[in-house]
């Protein structure tokens, strides 16, 4: 090759070509076996590298010329072997290997023409489309729209009658890509998953195929967990159902890591539940990832494992029956066992999620025991969460929302305005970024009315009380129609507090009253206690003193149990002025 501007660079082929003759070699010997190709990969690690990668179009004459591996079909069936081998090799650098992967299926892609070999046209576009679904390199979005694209050409070879195996197969690979599709409209991806799940089972039975049954099961039970068309509540029910379906096949003892999979997902799917008791739901939740967690070890599975201490965290931290200290402890040693593998250098958007979901925690455990250090160290902790989340993504939203929270809540022990400034702040950029796309995620369709009510409860106080209360009676009425009903509940309590804060009493004991009957019905203790510390100090100021202070010592003793002690505190206050208001009134001559 010359040299000089212009001139194209020569790329070594010789220890390429070689190295792909011994794969070919290792991959005949195989025989199938997994393992033995992989322990080849892993013996040549250090040649998985750019200079192969840009070498692979190159080397295919030349092992073709060298006569090894017979005609070019044949070589070219070594080039799909090499692809498929590197789509989920483990080692060396992921985002590199699946780069390789596609330039061998790419090469393939030239010696197989549609017209001329249909059948190996339409097995390289599913490889093709399996990469694309995994691939790190690149946009996302884009990605999985090359995934949707390459299984959709591959169905136009693979028909129900002709190649019902892989056309199944297909069908359950696109409803992956389309459960996880970011562009389109959320809501139809996950329909569109639902369908090709279903048309996957009709050749995938049981009977016939029970791995690959249990398998689509499985996916179609995640995509129901996520599905927003019809009634929440039955989709959840839906789910739970296919897991336990696909573990009547995934066993322990026949599928330990598909086992705990799908162990994983029936906890979280438990967590979400609406249907049956909300504290037993959460128990199941427990008890599955605590299953998941016998095969998910840290040194097996790291990444597996600090997803499921991190899942193992969030219930806890919601965690009805037990202590709540004791629970809240349990979650944040779950939240800082997850984080020794989700660095932030190499994992961090869950480095960031997972030190989010521990500040939530905190912020908990500091309304429990009054301790001001906690709040402190999830401000920090939420302050480095942003500094790694997209803005506008649902981590972002997430994380000035509960900054807001902590905010506020510190700004209540130490009236430092400029805590209750930055707390509006975070809300209203919370506010300002959420839109439709968000109401579909997990825990954060619901952002909106949510922040919308906790904002709309501090502009109250500050004295924007127009404004607020507009925000809150919003919250409330979108809320209504949602199935967060906790979320809903905190709405009316805090529409119940502005309006006493505006001294709107009639107003403020109908919210309250609505407020408590919902936390009585969620079995919601700090939500029952102060709803009737609140309706208790609204119908005393009303001159109601025997059921104001029958509500209060109601509340007295709930925040007793929950060892609320500052909260005795002021339901004490309340109830000794409601007493000292009655004597005074009994004393005025008729």
């Amino acid at each position: 090759m010359g040299k000089g501007f212009g001139q194209p660079k020569a790329v070594p082929t010789r220890n390429v070509t070689q190295f792909m003759r011994a794969f070919g070699k290792c991959y005949a010997n195989a025989k199938g076996d997994k393992r033995q190709v992989e322990q080849f990969l892993q013996k040549h690690l250090a040649k998985l590298d750019e200079n192969l990668l840009e070498a692979l179009p190159q080397v295919f004459p030349k092992l073709l010329a060298g006569g090894q591996f017979g005609d070019t079909q044949n070589v070219a069936s070594l080039f799909i072997a090499f692809g498929s081998s590197l789509w989920k090799f483990p080692l060396g650098d992921r985002a590199l290997n699946l780069e390789l992967s596609i330039a061998a299926s790419q090469v393939a892609l030239k010696v197989y023409p549609r017209n001329a070999f249909p059948e190996q046209w339409a097995g390289i576009q599913n490889n093709i489309g399996n990469v694309y679904i995994d691939r790190i390199c690149s946009d996302r979005a884009e990605n999985l729209e090359q995934a949707i694209a390459a299984y959709e050409l591959a169905l136009q070879v693979y028909s129900h009658v002709a190649f019902p195996q892989e056309w199944a197969t297909t069908q359950n690979n696109l409803g992956i890509a389309y459960r996880n599709r970011i562009r389109g409209n959320r809501a139809e991806n996950l329909e569109q998953a639902i369908v090709a799940y279903e048309l996957s089972l009709q050749v995938r039975t049981r009977s016939a195929f029970p791995e690959e049954w249990a398998m689509t099961q499985n996916n179609l039970g995640a995509a129901y967990s996520d599905r927003i068309r019809g009634d929440r509540a039955e989709n959840l029910e839906q789910a739970i159902a296919t897991y336990e379906l696909a573990l009547q096949i995934y066993t322990r003892d026949a599928f330990p890591e598909k086992w705990a999979g799908t162990q994983s997902n029936l906890g979280s799917v438990y967590w979400d539940r609406i249907r049956g008791d909300r504290a037993e739901n959460l128990e199941q939740s427990i008890a599955a990832y605590e299953l998941a967690l016998q095969i998910y070890t840290r040194d097996a599975f790291p990444e597996n494992w600090g997803r499921s201490q991190n899942n193992l965290g969030n219930i806890y931290r919601d965690r009805i029956r037990g202590n709540p200290v004791e629970n809240l402890e349990k979650a944040v040693e779950a939240y800082e066992l997850a984080n020794h593998v989700s660095t932030r250098e190499a994992f961090p958007e869950a480095w960031a999620r997972h030190r989010g979901n521990l500040a939530e925690a905190l912020i908990k455990r500091a309304s429990l025991t009054e301790n001001l250090i906690d709040l402190d160290t999830a401000i920090t902790l939420l302050k480095r969460a942003l500094e790694v989340a997209v803005p506008g993504s649902p981590d972002f939203v997430d994380s000035q929302y509960r900054l807001g929270n902590a905010l506020s809540r510190r700004f209540e022990h130490n009236q430092d305005a400029s805590d209750l400034q930055d707390a509006l702040n975070a809300y209203t950029r919370a506010l300002d970024v959420i839109n439709q796309e968000h109401y579909d995620r997990a825990k954060i369709w619901q952002a909106l009315p949510a922040t919308q009510s906790v904002l709309g409860s501090r502009l109250v106080r500050k004295g924007q009380w127009q404004e607020g209360l507009q925000l809150l009676l919003n919250s409330v009425r979108l809320l209504s129609e949602g199935d967060d009903h906790l979320a809903h509940a905190n709405a009316l309590y805090q529409t119940g507090r502005a309006h006493e804060t505006l001294s709107d009493w009639d107003n403020a004991r109908l919210y309250y009253r609505d407020a408590l009957r919902l936390y009585e019905h969620l079995n919601d203790p700090p939500g029952i206690a102060k709803s009737r510390h609140g309706l208790g100090s609204v119908l005393a100021s009303q001159g109601y003193f025997k059921k104001g202070m029958a509500q209060l010592q109601q509340a007295r003793d709930l925040y007793q149990q929950l060892d609320r002690q500052n909260r005795v505190k002021e339901v004490d206050n309340l109830y000794q002025a409601a007493q000292r208001a009655e004597q005074q009134l009994s004393e005025v001559p008729a």
